[in-house]
């Protein structure tokens, strides 16, 4: 299962899951974990296409779901992605997407 540090990132990630219509990463999400190798490499990909929304969201002074330090959030959602994804044999699927 991904564990969160904070509730939060779940929150985020999922907010931006629905904004940019990747309902993949939305069921990946919601199940706590990914299932595949396929899975792993969309969840990694989709990290960094939230980090660049997010970079457009910070320019413009928009927040995701009530928070605004994103470039925070993105920090913790990268070292809590980034953790399961190595831990549980996905290391090589994040690394194809830094």
């Amino acid at each position: 299962m991904i564990s969160y540090r904070f509730p939060e990132e779940k929150e985020i990630i999922l907010h931006y899951a629905k904004l940019l219509k990747d309902s993949t990463t939305e069921n990946i999400i919601n199940k706590g974990e990914v299932s595949n190798s396929d899975e792993a490499a969309h969840l990694a990909k989709f990290f960094w296409l939230m980090v660049d929304q997010s970079v457009e969201d910070i320019e413009q002074g928009k927040d995701a779901v009530g928070h605004f330090d994103l470039k925070g959030w993105n920090e913790s959602i990268l070292e809590t992605i980034s953790a399961y994804l190595e831990n549980n044999g996905y290391g090589a699927e994040w690394d194809a997407h830094i």
